[in-house]
């Protein structure tokens, strides 16, 4: 597993950083007033800023072999995918879902928002996960993904991954993911992707999409 290099204790900025990260992760996590104004201050935000990005995001339509060497294809979600994409989302298991809920009206709120960018992975044209880009002010980008546990292990999470940190590299946009510390599959998972820890707290680490070269570890991690 890729690891940062070592680094002395945290300095004063970046110890504000954590505690700031961490209180947001807190907030939303009790649905409190104060990230609610927070959140919907960047969905106005998104509007303005992210409107021409999430057009051609819309675009994104690949397909590509599982490794078993089923049909497989990751693209942009539309709100004609509500239904499928419920479903699916009733289907997810572990400890660590979605940043909205997982009901019909969760899916149909998720497709709405103008700062998701949200990508079906199908297998055998059956919506079978879910990868989210979330946009964030001033201009950042969040990765998370989900799977259903019957889809595990196909490389499903890495081609997609694959292929949405192309996308976020081409409009230069810096592409983050944060990660439980005891959630060790998603990390290996994220670090073969190309995602590198640049910082962790007690709670979660923030990883950074970078140029990587790719090796032999990386190629044969699964997905979670």
């Amino acid at each position: 597993m890729k690891k940062a290099p070592a680094q002395n204790g945290p300095n004063r900025y970046q110890r504000i950083q954590d505690w700031a990260e961490e209180w947001i992760y807190q907030l939303n996590e009790r649905g409190s007033f104060i990230f609610k104004l927070y959140d919907l201050s960047n969905e106005v935000f998104a509007r303005i800023r992210f409107g021409g990005l999430r057009e051609r995001a819309s675009r994104l339509d690949v397909r590509f072999k599982t490794r078993t060497g089923l049909d497989a294809r990751i693209r942009f979600l539309q709100p004609s995918d509500q239904s499928a994409f419920a479903e699916m989302l009733s289907g997810l298991k572990g400890r660590y879902g979605p940043p909205h809920a997982v009901d019909a009206s969760g899916a149909s709120a998720a497709l709405a928002r103008v700062s998701y960018l949200p990508f079906g992975i199908f297998v055998e044209e059956k919506l079978s996960g879910y990868l989210l880009l979330r946009l964030f002010y001033p201009s950042r980008a969040v990765t998370g993904i989900w799977t259903l546990p019957d889809t595990h292990n196909l490389g499903l999470g890495q081609e997609a991954l694959k292929q949405t940190a192309a996308f976020s590299r081409a409009e230069d946009l810096p592409d983050y993911a944060t990660i439980p510390i005891d959630n060790h599959n998603s990390l290996r998972m994220a670090n073969a992707a190309g995602w590198q820890v640049i910082r962790t707290n007690h709670r979660f680490h923030v990883l950074l999409w970078q140029e990587m070269e790719a090796t032999p570890q990386a190629a044969s991690v699964l997905d979670s």
